[in-house]
């Protein structure tokens, strides 16, 4: 079970920017792509992450992209829930 949901405002648990969560990879034995995606992180980063998560933020007006362990990232509360 998936720890975010897209939308969610979360961090590095080493800190950093503030990130949405755009995308979501587990393991789904119903939908082909979504395993080989999964199976594809999973080697990236080792381990056995029960998932992973496409985030965006801005640098500089540039929109930034990337995938993360779910054990990378912690949730952010911004008092706007």
């Amino acid at each position: 079970m998936a720890k975010f949901n897209r939308g969610d405002v979360v961090s590095l648990m080493s800190g950093g920017m503030l990130m949405t969560v755009t995308g979501l990879f587990v393991d789904n034995s119903n939908d082909m792509n979504m395993n080989l995606a999964f199976e594809a992180y999973r080697m990236k980063f080792g381990g056995s992450s029960p998932a992973f998560y496409a985030c965006s933020w801005f640098e500089r007006k540039a929109k930034k992209e990337d995938v993360f362990p779910e054990e990378a990232l912690k949730k952010v509360t911004t008092g706007e829930e």
